[in-house]
């Protein structure tokens, strides 16, 4: 009985580290596509409305972004236009919501991808 009692601790502590790295690989994964759902969208047009602002100093007129990283490179796909050319509808990529996007930051020529 007091081996028990002397592993109860061991046991106790176990138990709260498979906890906390059980529920940091769970927000890791399904909290990643929560959070690009609610707000991937918002994150990337923030992202494109900065880049066009400070890099190409023009006024954005439309914009619409991909709320998702469908290819897991950190950068979701966007349209837009610009003030100065409205009916010219350009593409670029711009950090994805989560993780990656903390690394990743503004915009980038969109790239093909070839499989």
């Amino acid at each position: 009985m007091s081996g028990f009692r002397a592993s109860l601790p061991l046991l106790i502590l176990v138990g709260v580290v498979v906890v906390v790295i059980g529920s940091g690989v769970f927000l890791l994964t399904a909290g990643r596509g929560l959070g690009q759902f609610l707000f991937g969208r918002t994150y990337a047009e923030g992202e494109l409305r900065g880049y066009v602002a400070s890099v190409l100093k023009e006024e954005l007129r439309g914009s619409s972004c991909q709320p998702f990283d469908t290819d897991n490179n950190g950068y979701v796909a966007c349209d837009f236009t610009l003030s100065a050319q409205p009916n010219v509808t350009r593409s670029i990529e711009c950090a994805a919501w989560g993780f990656d996007g903390l690394i990743n930051r503004g915009c980038r020529t969109r790239l093909p991808n070839f499989q």
